[in-house]
């Protein structure tokens, strides 16, 4: 069985963090254990979760802008695979969840 993939968000963070200079913030999940990273800037929050990432792959970083919307993502070692069930069509075959 494959290995589940680790997600990490960097976000902005809450009108009362934000007052106190902290301005994003990592989360994500290793295992049981919950991650929440406070950062005073969007690229120490990224470069923290790289490190993190790399540290527990397969993993992806999902990168949010200041509205919420997702900017960008990256994605660190192999994705695992999904059941036939779960996964799109492939080039030319017919059904899939798409």
């Amino acid at each position: 069985m494959a290995a589940r993939m680790t997600v990490y968000h960097v976000s902005p963070s809450g009108d009362r963090a934000a007052a106190a200079g902290v301005k994003w913030q990592v989360e994500g999940r290793e295992g049981r254990r919950l991650l929440h990273e406070p950062h005073r800037t969007q690229k120490d929050a990224i470069d923290a979760a790289r490190r993190h990432a790399k540290g527990h792959e397969p993993a992806q970083i999902i990168v949010h802008a200041r509205d919420g919307h997702i900017r960008t993502a990256f994605t660190y070692g192999e994705a695992p695979e999904t059941s036939p069930g779960e996964r799109g069509r492939k080039a030319g075959e017919r059904g899939g969840l798409y």
